[in-house]
């Protein structure tokens, strides 16, 4: 019995027995505390799952997983390892293998944020926009293992203000290098967040018309209606004025309808009830307006415009078709014709004659009288 107290009250490394089982033991419960933590942690996550909004519960599950078991030991053994007194160089061995195993694990959380924001961006645009949100989840990865080593290194006692100046000249430099295809690039990322446009709609912009077919890193992708490929460059496409026909809600088109100048004043009145009634029998469009504009150089005007209300599904070309044909039948029905460009404008009444001037008068009854007399 006194063999084993004295085997117990020997000191190993600085410290006696006693203090390494105190060490181990703290290291082992630490060792299967954490992991049920985790597990308990995981678990009360998913049953928050009908109060919590799906994003937030989504990325605590995801840095849940991204928590490493390497880690869970390094702090197991760092809380164990110091209740014992152990000497300063190997004390200091210890604080740099933790602070190494925490910053390793902080940048695995910060990385898997990134991720998770990028991903759920992705699900929700076209397919041609995730080359672009690959690189800004390149360039997240980058930046957050950027700060976690800066951070490691200044926990290290290490001076990092010469690195970080050196870091942003060098950045400077880059950016002024390649600050057109960076412009581009960063125009990409703003499209990819603020939504401007998308895949399929229809862009004007100056003298350029055309269908968004591809939404590049540095260019964007029109299809015009000739059929040829427009190529535009992000930074001046965001830089334009642009007029996105594929978000209107409704489309206005008007055209100008001239009837012969021989119709009858009733039949003019009853022209815009007419037009109507065209117009609400047509799917998907409504009407505008139909006014007599003026008299024309071949009858009367009048000025019309109707809207398609689903766009998308009946392009305005359509239903300018459409309602054409349908007031075309009306018309012929009503028997109302439309104006010929060679009609005369209007008939026009005679010029009186002009009065006999009485000198004139007597002077021809004069030489009548002379006739008369040979």
């Amino acid at each position: 019995m006194e063999t084993l107290h004295a085997w117990a009250g020997r000191v190993y490394f600085g410290n006696d027995l006693q203090s390494w089982a105190e060490a181990v033991g703290i290291f082992v419960l630490l060792l299967v505390v954490l992991p049920a933590v985790r597990v308990a942690l995981a678990r009360r996550l998913r049953s928050l799952r009908p109060h919590q909004s799906p994003t937030a519960l989504e990325l605590a599950i995801a840095l849940y997983h991204r928590t490493t078991r390497p880690f869970i030991v390094a702090v197991a053994a760092y809380f164990a390892l110091k209740t014992l007194s152990l000497p300063p160089r190997v004390d200091h061995v210890i604080d740099i293998a933790i602070q190494l195993a925490f910053w390793t694990q902080a940048a695995l959380w910060g990385a898997r944020t990134a991720r998770f924001m990028v991903d759920r961006r992705m699900q929700r645009v076209a397919g041609d926009q995730l080359p672009t949100l690959a690189i800004l989840q390149f360039v997240s990865l980058v930046l957050v293992w950027s700060l976690a080593v800066l951070m490691l290194l200044s926990n290290l006692g290490f001076n990092i203000t010469t690195l970080v100046t050196s870091l942003g000249i060098g950045g400077v430099a880059v950016a002024l290098a390649v600050q057109n295809v960076l412009g581009d690039v960063l125009a990409s990322l703003a499209i990819a967040f603020d939504k401007p446009f998308q895949i399929g709609d229809e862009l004007h912009l100056d003298d350029i018309n055309g269908t968004v077919e591809r939404i590049g890193i540095k260019s964007t992708h029109l299809r015009s209606i000739d059929g040829e490929q427009i190529i535009i460059a992000n930074s001046q496409l965001l830089q334009a004025k642009l007029r996105n026909f594929g978000r209107a809600r409704e489309q206005r088109t008007t055209c100008v309808l001239t009837l012969a100048f021989d119709t009858p004043t009733e039949t003019l009145r009853a022209i815009p009830a007419l037009v109507e009634q065209v117009v609400k029998s047509l799917p998907s469009a409504r009407f505008g307006r139909c006014t007599l504009h003026g008299l024309g150089a071949a009858g009367f005007e009048f000025a019309l415009s109707l809207f398609a209300t689903e766009p998308a599904k009946l392009p305005v070309a359509d239903l300018r078709a459409q309602f054409t044909l349908a007031l075309l039948e009306r018309l012929r029905d009503q028997r109302i014709g439309f104006a010929s460009p060679g009609a005369p404008v209007l008939a026009q009444r005679p010029e009186p004659a002009a009065e006999p001037d009485p000198a004139a008068a007597a002077a021809v009854e004069h030489r009548i009288a002379i006739a008369g007399g040979r």
